[in-house]
């Protein structure tokens, strides 16, 4: 799918408000595609819609919706088809971590975080498949995370989210391809976003964090190369290295040292 000629086409962005989300939002508008913009925070989504709407000329939709709910991809597609709208370009970017030791946080914050971090994704792949195929070309931006690569002691149900999103991505490239829909995984590395400070996290041997401009650009340059998986991550080939070769023990014992909270938390 070459973005140069999706002009007046319709993108779909979840967790808009925010990071990269926003940032896709931002770089999307200005190859004239039209957004609808998916965040639970109204206010923001309407202030950046009004924003893209004058710098750029195009059309926008803003539906505030928590992802995290069952009923709300029905709600989004039953918005879109009232407004006659096929998206072009899904992308799935909203998601939730924590850090910590597993059992400080609470169980239903966990199963929230899967349903916004893998239910979510499934379910607007799913319903939005019919419109992505009227198109002669189309594509879905699933963002992963090196943390899909191993275990994550400390962040362990972000992980095996993200483990979830980089599979299922993988595979749906495959069922798809010849469909004309092109399903990338976008792994990202660490990025200066509001994630951290959500996810509660603390000082640790993860150090440095990429800008959102710098991941999104990788993610819409390489649209058009047919490519099943994009790294934006430094050291990412390392760390698929040192995870696929030596033993679990001694890759669980290496993470959880990387991530371990400080003493008294």
């Amino acid at each position: 799918m070459d973005l140069t000629q999706c002009a007046g086409a319709w993108a779909l962005v979840t967790g808009a408000s925010s990071g990269i989300g926003r940032e896709f939002c931002v770089q999307l508008a200005a190859a004239k595609m039209n957004l609808v913009m998916v965040a639970r925070r109204e206010a923001l989504l309407e202030e950046l819609a009004a924003e893209l709407t004058a710098g750029h000329g195009i059309e926008t939709r803003v539906i505030a919706a928590d992802l995290a709910l069952e009923d709300s991809a029905g709600k989004i597609q039953s918005r879109l088809a009232r407004d006659g709208i096929q998206i072009r370009l899904l992308c799935n970017n909203a998601a939730a971590g924590r850090w910590g030791r597993f059992e400080q946080t609470e169980a239903e914050a966990y199963c929230e975080m899967i349903r916004l971090n893998t239910c979510a994704v499934v379910t607007l792949c799913h319903r939005m498949l019919p419109a992505l195929s009227s198109h002669p070309s189309s594509a879905i931006i699933n963002v992963s995370s090196p943390a899909a690569y191993q275990p994550v002691p400390y962040m362990a149900v972000y992980a095996a989210s993200k483990a979830f999103v980089h599979s299922f991505s993988q595979a749906l490239y495959g069922e798809w391809r010849a469909r004309g829909v092109r399903v990338q995984t976008l792994v990202p590395g660490p990025t200066d976003t509001e994630f951290d400070a959500k996810a509660g996290a603390y000082d640790s041997a993860l150090k440095g964090r990429a800008a959102p401009a710098d991941v999104v650009r990788v993610a819409l340059q390489q649209l058009g190369q047919d490519q099943p998986v994009v790294a934006a991550a430094k050291g990412l080939f390392k760390q698929r290295f040192f995870a696929g070769l030596f033993p679990p023990r001694t890759v669980i014992e290496q993470v959880g040292r990387m991530f371990r909270p400080p003493e008294g938390r």
